[in-house]
């Protein structure tokens, strides 16, 4: 990557779920100027040996994104940091999409790995479907849904494995 060249990248700091955890994240990027795009939180990991998770993506360039590393890793709520470039294979995105229509296999159909879909139910607003797969496999999968029309609404999350 070029100096000023941005990027995606997904950030998953394992935090104490204490008030302010996620706001004291935000901040650190805020006062460096880096949007965050998206962020799922969730608490109590007691497997995982950690109070809780907060998961982010965001672009900005490899400088900015080592900035951001070091001052979330000071943050005194953050006790660990976990980083990846968006392509990373050991991510999973996860999507629930509202469609026009009823989806076909050959709808969701990555180029070189299965993707998880699940109906979950037709209202009349239209279909709603869960897709995971991988961001490189599920990202164009959405790209083309969206460009045919058939993506009426969508949310998501990534998740790091």
């Amino acid at each position: 990557m070029k100096e000023n060249e941005k990027g995606h990248w997904i950030f998953r700091a394992h935090v104490l779920d204490r008030a302010g955890a996620l706001t004291s994240i935000a901040s650190a990027f805020s006062n460096e100027g880096v949007s965050i795009d998206t962020v799922v939180g969730h608490g109590f990991e007691e497997r995982a040996g950690v109070d809780g998770s907060v998961i982010l993506t965001f672009c900005c360039s490899e400088r900015e994104k080592d900035i951001m590393v070091r001052k979330v890793k000071r943050l005194s709520k953050v006790i660990g940091l976990e980083e990846h470039p968006y392509e990373s294979e050991h991510l999973r995105k996860s999507v629930i999409i509202l469609s026009t229509r009823r989806l076909a296999p050959r709808d969701v159909a990555g180029d070189t790995a299965f993707l998880t879909s699940e109906l979950i139910g037709k209202d009349a607003l239209g279909w709603t479907y869960f897709l995971a797969g991988s961001p490189s496999e599920l990202d164009p999968v959405l790209e083309q849904l969206e460009a045919s029309g058939v993506v009426k609404d969508i949310v998501y999350s990534i998740l790091g494995l």
